[in-house]
């Protein structure tokens, strides 16, 4: 029911099944191993159907450790994909307002609309869309801050203090740079991970958005909510959401250009490119299709209750 985001790693698939408030592991085929979270919404610890999420959305993966952005309890969530044991890692519960903090210790930091997440070397990055922010969460030294941003809503460039973003919705690893798109401003963004320093590779403003390929600023998005890297192909994938298109972007050249389907999509969001497929979260259609980007052929990811042992 509407899920909002997608993850693949080696045989398994990890589905945000958000308006159900939990996470679905499924088969490379889509036979339903575990569900994680129980059908209410909730802030709650424990294991498996014990737990609760609300409204579920972006995660990253590291060793046997599922990391979920839980926009709904304004958290981040670690669930071991083994043992089936959630617990909380940071944010209160309640959304809060601190746009420039320090560094200090997670579980005591109000968060606000926490939508993705990426792992890159010990560090979980934070498309905090409540605060206009990307944050850092140190899995090594256990801190939280702000990574980039000032906290004020725009599309400006320069270092992490005046850099600005307008809600961003996705990250994403690629090289040296962490990539994300901002969906008020329909933007794609680079993100120097030494720095925190940030460029716009397409977007020119808020709420200034449409549907045209090209680079900078002939490129057109609309609400953008996603982002995935793909090494195969030297490129980006973005899931241009009210649009109802999936975009590309090529690292070098930064030109943005249309994906051609043999489907219709519907408000795509979450995106995960893995084993020459494109896995997209097709929300509003209550689907994962499986996309092979040389032909254009889409097919959904037949999700059976028909469940085995992980």
């Amino acid at each position: 029911s509407f899920p909002g985001h997608v993850l693949v790693s080696r045989d398994r698939v990890y589905i945000s099944d958000s308006a159900h408030n939990q996470i679905i592991i499924t088969s490379a085929n889509g036979n339903i191993l575990r569900r994680i979270g129980n059908t209410s919404p909730g802030l709650i610890d424990g294991d498996g159907m014990s737990a609760a999420f609300n409204n579920p959305q972006g995660m990253a993966l590291g060793d046997q450790f599922l990391y979920v952005a839980d926009e709904g309890n304004h958290a981040i969530r670690c669930v071991n994909v083994r043992s089936g044991e959630v617990t909380t890692v940071a944010g209160t519960g309640t959304p809060g307002s601190v746009y420039g903090s320090a560094a200090t210790r997670p579980r005591e930091m109000q968060l606000k609309s926490p939508l993705d997440v990426a792992l890159e070397n010990g560090t979980l990055y934070i498309a905090m869309a409540g605060m206009h922010q990307v944050w850092s969460l140190s899995l090594i030294t256990n801190t939280i801050k702000v990574f980039s941003g000032s906290g004020r809503e725009g599309l400006r460039d320069g270092s992490p203090n005046t850099a600005e973003y307008a809600q961003p919705s996705g990250l994403t690893v690629y090289g040296k740079n962490l990539y994300a798109v901002d969906a008020i401003s329909s933007a794609i963004r680079c993100i120097d991970i030494d720095s925190g320093s940030v460029t716009t590779i397409a977007g020119t403003g808020c709420y200034e958005c449409g549907d045209h390929d090209g680079t900078r600023s002939a490129a057109k998005l609309q609400y953008p909510m996603a982002i995935a890297a793909d090494m195969d192909h030297k490129m980006l994938w973005v899931s241009d959401t009210y649009n109802n298109k999936i975009r590309r972007v090529g690292i070098k050249t930064q030109h943005v250009s249309s994906m051609i389907l043999d489907r219709k999509l519907d408000e795509p969001c979450g995106l995960a490119f893995h084993g020459g497929t494109l896995y997209i979260a097709n929300t509003n259609a209550h689907e994962v299709l499986c996309l092979n980007p040389d032909s254009g052929r889409a097919e959904p990811l037949n999700v059976s209750e028909k469940h085995t042992h992980v």
